[in-house]
């Protein structure tokens, strides 16, 4: 692949001695690319048996926009492997904060049924050569073939700060359900469930686009302006005979500029599950929220406050401790 090496961090993993895992950001044709691999996934092995790799640190290597995503798992012959071997992919800004929270700002997530993510040529999220990337990623096979010499890699849609036209500026955005100890994950009772977030957003601003993240049995997403009274988004997700979700539902606002949502309302996120096993699942659900926003007229994105308590909670959360410097 053409393009500059930024970074490169090379990761033993464990029980693999002839494996040597690294993570790297390239820039070519019009794109950033993240790479992490090679990697080995023994057949039917859940993500507690896999070697999991640590936290990495990306640096962007120029001014840009960045529009969008779309990740892939290959072999060592270029071979695209099945989406279902990704558990989760999570990149997130610790330059920044998100929204509705003191916590490091969430730039995107993919699982093993999101497409690729897309803006218009004339929208994108800023970031500025230097500005680090943090990148979590989880693997698990829940299928009977064994694969080797596995690489992931996100291509990132990138518009160069220099290129005669650039690009309206939006901020990602993002909700999580689960306590505030771990807020991407909650207990799955048997039957039906409704399991809640609520908060207000710092600015006012207007959602140009959301989509979501369940897990098995997961049946709905539900966003509500709780003050107004009104369920502004649903989405209900395409799943197999065992109730494995396949494919998350995208939905766009762009032709009538988007959803406003004000710092004055109250917004509720809500999931529902219907868990036919007759248990108690640990941790087995998950309610993400993810999206698209651009500020109103007039409003600035929040600055981040790293002393902030949230803010140190979901730096160890991440990195395991609440002193990185985020380069």
């Amino acid at each position: 692949m053409r393009g500059v090496v930024v970074g490169l961090w090379m990761v033993m993993a464990s029980g693999a001695a002839a494996q040597t895992p690294a993570a790297r950001i390239v820039e070519a044709e019009g794109a950033l690319v993240i790479e992490y691999g090679p990697l080995r996934f023994p057949a039917r092995a859940s993500h507690q048996e896999l070697p999991q790799p640590p936290t990495l640190v990306l640096t962007l290597p120029t001014d840009g926009w960045m529009r969008g995503y779309a990740v892939e798992l290959v072999d060592a012959q270029g071979r695209v492997l099945p989406r279902v071997l990704l558990h989760h992919m999570n990149v997130i800004a610790p330059d920044k904060r998100d929204l509705f929270g003191q916590v490091m700002l969430r730039v995107g997530a993919a699982g093993a049924e999101t497409g690729a993510v897309s803006l218009p040529r004339v929208l994108g999220f800023r970031g500025r050569k230097g500005d680090s990337l943090v990148v979590t990623l989880m693997f698990h096979n829940p299928t009977d073939s064994a694969y080797d010499g596995v690489t992931l890699r996100a291509r990132v849609p990138f518009t160069r700060a220099s290129s005669a036209i650039g690009a309206l500026t939006v901020y990602p955005m993002s909700v999580a359900i689960g306590p505030k100890d771990k807020p991407n994950v909650f207990d799955l009772p048997p039957g039906r469930s409704e399991h809640h977030w609520e908060g207000s957003p710092a600015v006012a601003g207007r959602v140009l686009g959301l989509s979501g993240h369940l897990h098995r049995y997961g049946v709905l997403l539900r966003l509500e302006d709780r003050t107004a009274g009104k369920v502004l988004w649903e989405a209900r997700p395409a799943r197999d005979s065992s109730g494995e979700v396949q494919a998350m539902p995208v939905t766009r606002w762009l032709a009538t500029m988007g959803k406003p949502i004000r710092p004055d309302h109250v917004y509720r996120l809500t999931a529902v599950y219907e868990n036919p096993t007759g248990r108690t699942i640990p941790e087995g659900g998950m309610g993400v929220m993810g999206g698209i926003l651009m500020l109103s007229r007039g409003a600035r994105w929040p600055a981040v406050d790293r002393m902030h308590p949230d803010y140190q909670s979901d730096m160890r959360a991440i990195f395991g401790t609440s002193s990185h410097s985020g380069h």
